[in-house]
């Protein structure tokens, strides 16, 4: 089986968030049970060729945009594993300071940016003679690909048996844009309707994804659930509902080799479980790193992570004043919506005793404070899968999480099930909750036979990719299957 994965996003080349972990490690795991599997991405400024050995890959393609056309060439290089990486280069569109936009907002042409993407793939695997069973695409960005093989590509020769699965990481970002932006993507109009892309209105490109890809899927089997609702559905829980038979929850695996304190070359010392003094190494350093000296006896927070709502930093922002008063230090790393950042800055700033910060993607430091920090604070008000959770518990940082998507499905509350417990959750979406699940938190950090328990049975959790990329299998042979290809 050949599947070509395509996102935005993708470990080594490009990384945001979970996103670029997951398309970045699901095709080795796959490698590794014999499929063979490559990824394809933007080529952005920041991935930087002296980084990797890129060549180009075919002759360029010339993709059609409404009534003109632009060019694109693909670059091919190796993303380790036995993958081949292949970087679609248009300087107009990919060569800027960040992925989708600014601070104050995305980029007015994001639109055409990945129609151009999207449709560079089909032109390239069409043009060069390749062959994919299966095309599996990642939230909206890659979403019109799965409409083309039904529509615009129906006729290649490439697409007449290639089946298509279409992964949501996150239903909140759906990529909105005006109705007239409908021509750049080629579709007509007839697909303009409810049953088809349009939503109030609005060019509604993820759900291109949604309606015409042969599986769907999403990650972690709670929020495949909470997504048919209408709390969580974001507006599409109705077009969910109606696919739920093609819909599959399957939860993010890890990639151990990046991601575990037994071999991590970017935290201070190594641990394992059975010898956790290298994690006091690890949290005096990271206490060091963040401006702080001296024995701290007081847990430590960590928080890593996009300085969204979603995330949880508006009731993060509501508890700032409370937690200030509590016995904790709280380390908090990330970028994000300027709001956020600037109430943190401000927090920050009548806290240095309590709270330090820093504004910045820098993955060194995650690890630092995934191998330093006690605990580990994730409020999300919702979260599909989540990792940062899943590494705090490999490196024995205890996850104080909301009870919700991947989070409900990887930590098991100490307080509800204390011989299995690996953190502690809170339900409602608000302050209080927050409050009694970290003061919950604190107080058995404060008993050392306890605390050691949690995080041990929690280092002992194994959520590599091989189960998952087991079932990636198994729901790309129903793709196939819906095909019409006999396996």
């Amino acid at each position: 089986m050949r599947v070509l994965i395509a996102s935005s996003e993708i470990v080594p080349f490009a990384k945001t968030g979970g996103l670029a972990d997951v398309t970045g490690s699901l095709p080795k795991a796959l490698r590794r049970i014999g499929v063979e599997a490559d990824c394809i991405l933007p080529l952005y400024r920041t991935v930087g060729w002296e980084r990797f050995p890129l060549e180009q890959s075919g002759p360029p393609v010339r993709v059609p945009l409404g009534h003109r056309e632009e060019t694109g060439v693909v670059m091919e290089t190796d993303a380790g594993g036995g993958v081949r990486g292949y970087l679609v280069r248009n300087d107009r569109y990919f060569d800027r300071e960040f992925y989708y936009g600014t601070k104050d907002g995305d980029y007015v042409d994001n639109c055409e940016r990945f129609a151009f993407f999207c449709r560079a793939i089909m032109e390239w695997i069409a043009r060069t003679g390749r062959s994919y069973d299966i095309l599996h695409c990642n939230d909206w960005q890659t979403a019109l690909a799965p409409a083309y093989v039904k529509t615009l590509y129906s006729h290649e020769a490439a697409f007449r048996s290639t089946g298509t699965v279409f992964t949501v990481h996150n239903l909140g970002y759906q990529g909105l844009f005006w109705n007239h932006d409908l021509p750049l993507t080629g579709l007509g109009w007839e697909l303009f309707t409810p049953k088809g892309v349009e939503f109030y209105g609005k060019l509604n490109v993820l759900k291109a994804g949604l309606v015409f890809s042969d599986i769907l899927t999403t990650v972690s089997d709670t929020y495949s659930r909470e997504i048919q609702t209408p709390e969580y559905g974001h507006g599409l829980e109705g077009v969910l509902y109606e696919r739920r038979a093609d819909l599959y929850g399957i939860l993010n695996g890890v990639d151990y080799d990046d991601w575990n304190p037994e071999s991590d070359p970017l935290i201070a010392a190594r641990y394992t479980r059975k010898d956790l003094s290298g994690k006091k190494v690890c949290r005096d350093d990271l206490l060091a790193e963040f401006g702080w000296a001296g024995p701290m006896p007081e847990p430590i927070i960590g928080v890593v992570g996009r300085f969204t709502a979603q995330k949880g930093f508006d009731l993060i922002e509501q508890i700032g004043e409370w937690l200030a008063t509590q016995d904790v230090r709280v380390v908090i790393l990330g970028t994000g919506e300027r709001k956020y950042e600037e109430a943190m800055a401000e927090f920050g700033r009548r806290n240095p005793d309590r709270i330090s910060l820093r504004f910045a993607f820098d993955n060194r430091l995650a690890h630092k404070i995934e191998a330093g920090a006690d605990i580990y604070l994730m409020p999300s008000r919702y979260e599909p899968c989540g990792m940062n959770q899943i590494y705090s518990l490999k490196y024995g940082t205890v996850p104080v999480v909301r009870n919700t998507g991947g989070l409900a499905d990887t930590v098991v509350d100490a307080d509800g099930d204390p011989a299995g417990g690996t953190g502690f959750k809170f339900n409602g979406y608000d302050t209080g909750d927050l409050k009694d699940a970290l003061s919950r938190a604190v107080a058995a950090y404060a008993d050392k036979p306890r605390w050691e328990a949690i995080v041990k049975r929690g280092m002992e959790m194994d959520f590599s990719w091989d189960a998952s990329a087991k079932r990636y299998v198994s729901v790309y042979e129903k793709a196939l299957q819906k095909r019409g290809v006999r396996i």
